[in-house]
């Protein structure tokens, strides 16, 4: 017997079932139904050797560590990026020998009925081989408006034609396809050849088929540029809506796709009608789901709700509008931001469009000498004769791919000066010894060949930023500066990195802190595991030599073994800076930074802050602090605020504040970039590379311009 080979779809995001599924850990890698995940428990039912030939697994490059987990041994297919199921299904058809029998199933539905299951794929057997793509269509117990159906035709046995798929549809007309008869919910299961499959997609869809054919390398990995670049579309709508060689199997084998609470709970209802997970304590309770994966949940006096927590998160929601919840997961990551009040967000949304990116956008890059300039004037004009750092033309890259990011890119602004700063890192800006130069003179040309860890871990950072606003070449820009650092820095004694040419004698905070952000921001673009794994290095040796145990604050310099503080100053702005990032850490990998987030923003609040701003030094030991106000450390504080609500603060003072001190009274096109011990403006310049402190704080606020 032809052997089927299943080929199990593992991309799905479950934000249906947020907060339990998230960006860490979807749905399928849960265990929601069993005492196994769902990925598990669906690898299991396609298992038995005598009737199917070892699977391959489609999933997210940025998954693969958890499916190398669940899946040992198990074939993976890795898409660089998301690009629904035709996209997958085109490129496991291609990977897989053109008269393979192929059983696509996604990874995490239920079903409670498995011998059933294997009796249908039995019967849509002979059909597939025969050239036909078969679907299995559930046979519907209720009038569910969630799933899409399939529409049944005459045929012989159990193997009938299929008429038409047709949408989710509200609950009268669901009802008349149960009176009716001859309507199957779709649960998107598919039996085929692969060469059917292909030429199915060759003649329905052949923009998708050429472009997957295109980005599979012949070592079976999907070029991320070229998977990008292919059209995302569900193969219901490129294939199966359009092909005239579609036949259904009906089957009932206790079926559920778990997509919302209300699935779940009717799965694991007890009999007073409660589904109760976790520490959870509740008293007149009904028709409920309870479940927590941390802190005790009381309840109380309700019916039909789902109330679900996590360490992070809880939701609440009736269980007749668990389905509705998307809104809710998509606007997690957010939630910070929406602290602000809308009008304060769109103001400074309008001021950075309109004052600060269209002035810069014109005066960032010397078209006379080449290179990016390192001030402007009170006037708004760039200030000659200033020696330019290395620092500054990454930081431009990484300001104005983030406004294009965002939607400001108004006549090509952005796109333009993106492209001059590639075309500066890639050539003018290499240093003769290799990597990226430290310091260029004011006529553009390098003055100082130096490599500087700092600088590197922006160019990595402005790579990756370019990469996710639709520059390819950022991707090869961030790749060769991770292996550049990873060979000129990587200090494999003591661990971490260390400045051989620009600080021998000390290891410094900051560079590391930079270039945990770049690691943080590739890994959000490529989902590479050696990114997630750098990541958790740099958090390691945060937790492990850089953070004070005793006060909470951030230490900046150390001696080259880690052991010994250099001194004991600490930039408040540091201490907001490493908590927003040990945050976005978390929120990627699941590694637990709550506790070393809040100490440092109770430290740098309690310590850090005089009169209402951020201050620009203190001394652990008592001593003196450098009691200048600069505008990043006021940023930084803001950002690290709205991520940490459990702070008691007032985001909207604090950032009238900002507005006050230091944009208000700025020069055009630009800010005051730091006040004096009596909070009055200090300099007469403004440096082009606070741009990126002001996109990292406010370019989310474009999207609320008025």
């Amino acid at each position: 017997m032809e052997k089927i080979r299943p080929v199990i779809l593992c991309g799905g995001g479950g934000t249906r079932l947020w907060p339990l599924s998230n960006a860490v850990t979807p749905k399928q890698f849960l265990h929601l139904t069993g005492p196994r995940s769902m990925l598990a428990e669906t690898l299991a039912r396609v298992s038995d050797p005598a009737m199917f030939a070892p699977p391959l697994a489609v999933g997210a490059v940025r998954q693969e560590a958890n499916l190398r987990a669940a899946l040992p041994g198990v074939e993976l297919l890795l898409e660089p990026v998301g690009r629904n199921s035709a996209p997958a299904i085109a490129a496991a058809a291609l990977a897989s020998a053109p008269d393979a029998l192929l059983l696509v199933l996604p990874s995490d539905h239920h079903i409670g009925d498995v011998p059933a299951f294997h009796r249908a794929l039995l019967a849509g057997r002979e059909a597939a081989l025969a050239g036909d793509i078969v679907t299995f269509g559930i046979t519907p117990d209720h009038p569910a408006t969630g799933y899409g159906y399939i529409r049944a035709g005459s045929g012989e046995g159990a193997v009938l034609e299929a008429e038409g798929f047709v949408e989710k549809p509200d609950l009268e007309t669901a009802r008349g396809y149960l009176a009716a008869g001859g309507y199957y919910w779709n649960a998107g299961i598919f039996l085929f050849r692969a060469d059917t499959m292909l030429a199915a997609l060759d003649e329905h869809a052949p923009d998708i088929l050429g472009a997957v054919r295109a980005a599979l390398r012949p070592d079976g990995h999907l070029d991320p540029d070229g998977f990008a670049a292919c059209r995302a579309q569900s193969i219901d709508y490129a294939v199966m809506e359009k092909a005239g060689n579609v036949r259904l199997v009906p089957v009932s084998m206790g079926w559920s796709d778990v997509g919302d609470y209300r699935a779940l709970h009717e799965l694991g209802a007890r009999a007073d009608g409660n589904r109760i997970d976790g520490p959870v304590i509740a008293e007149n309770v009904s028709y409920s789901l309870v479940r927590s994966e941390g802190p005790v949940i009381g309840v109380r006096g309700v019916s039909g709700l789902a109330v679900v927590a996590t360490a992070s998160s809880v939701l609440v929601t009736p269980l007749a509008e668990a389905g509705n919840i998307r809104a809710l997961a998509e606007g997690a990551p957010e939630a910070g931001r929406l602290r602000l009040q809308a009008a304060s967000r769109a103001r400074v949304g309008d001021w950075l469009a309109g004052h600060v990116l269209r002035g810069w956008a014109s005066r960032a890059f010397d078209t006379s000498s080449g290179g990016f300039v390192e001030a402007l004037d009170m006037a708004g004009e760039p200030m000659p004769g200033l020696a330019r750092r290395g620092r500054v033309a990454p930081r431009q890259l990484y300001a104005f791919a983030n406004a294009r990011r965002h939607g400001w890119d108004p006549d090509g602004a952005a796109s333009a000066v993106i492209e001059r700063a590639l075309a500066f890192l890639d050539g003018p800006a290499r240093s003769p010894k290799g990597g990226w130069a430290h310091g260029f003179a004011p006529n553009g040309a390098i003055a100082d060949t130096r490599r500087d860890l700092y600088d590197h871990a922006f160019i990595a950072l402005a790579g990756a930023e370019a990469c996710g606003a639709g520059f390819p070449q950022g991707r090869a820009l961030a790749q060769e500066a991770f292996e550049t650092i990873d060979h000129l820095f990587a200090d494999q004694t003591h661990g971490g990195w260390e400045d051989r040419e620009t600080a021998p004698d000390i290891k410094r905070a900051n560079p590391h802190m930079h270039l945990l952000e770049a690691s943080i921001a590739w890994y959000e673009v490529s989902g590479e595991a050696g990114v997630r794994a750098r990541m958790e290095e740099i958090a390691a040796l945060f937790e492990h030599w850089m953070f004070d145990t005793r006060t909470g604050a951030l230490l900046e310099r150390f001696t080259p073994d880690w052991k010994h503080p250099a001194d004991r100053r600490v930039e408040p702005g540091h201490c907001h800076e490493w908590a927003g990032l040990l945050y976005r850490v978390e929120l990627l990998t699941g590694r637990d930074t709550a506790s070393w987030r809040r100490r440092l923003v109770r430290f740098a609040e309690a310590q850090g802050v005089k009169d209402g701003l951020a201050l620009d030094l203190v001394d652990l030991d008592g001593g003196p602090a450098v009691s200048g106000y600069r505008l990043w450390p006021q940023l930084e504080r803001l950002r690290a605020l709205l991520a940490s609500a459990e702070i008691p603060s007032d985001p909207d003072a604090i950032l009238a504040d900002i507005e006050r001190h230091y944009l208000e009274p700025g020069p055009r096109w630009g800010w005051v970039d730091a006040l004096d011990a009596a909070q009055e403006p200090a300099v007469r310049q403004v440096p082009a590379s606070m741009l990126y402190h002001l996109m990292t704080a406010f370019g989310p606020f474009l999207a609320d311009r008025q």
